[in-house]
């Protein structure tokens, strides 16, 4: 029996280029201390709510930062 010869396509489709965006929130192990405050352990604490947690501290902090440098409060709760 004669064997049949498959043509294999010489031309790869392009990948298509991913675009990441940096880090908004910073990386937190489970084993780091809690960012609340609290000294527990961040699984203890609040690893449950997971990345929605992590960027309200971000927020909280920022609004913090703007408050310092003297910010007015109208225009930092517009901002949120």
């Amino acid at each position: 029996m004669a064997r049949q010869s498959r043509q294999v396509s010489n031309v790869i489709a392009p990948r298509k280029s991913v675009v990441t965006e940096p880090r908004q929130v910073e990386k937190i192990r489970r084993n780091d201390v809690c960012p609340c405050g609290s000294g527990k352990k961040y699984k203890s604490c609040h690893a449950n709510e997971g990345e929605a947690f992590l960027e309200r501290l971000a927020r909280d902090r920022h609004q913090e930062e703007l408050k310092k440098q003297g910010v007015p409060w109208i225009v930092r709760w517009l901002r949120k």
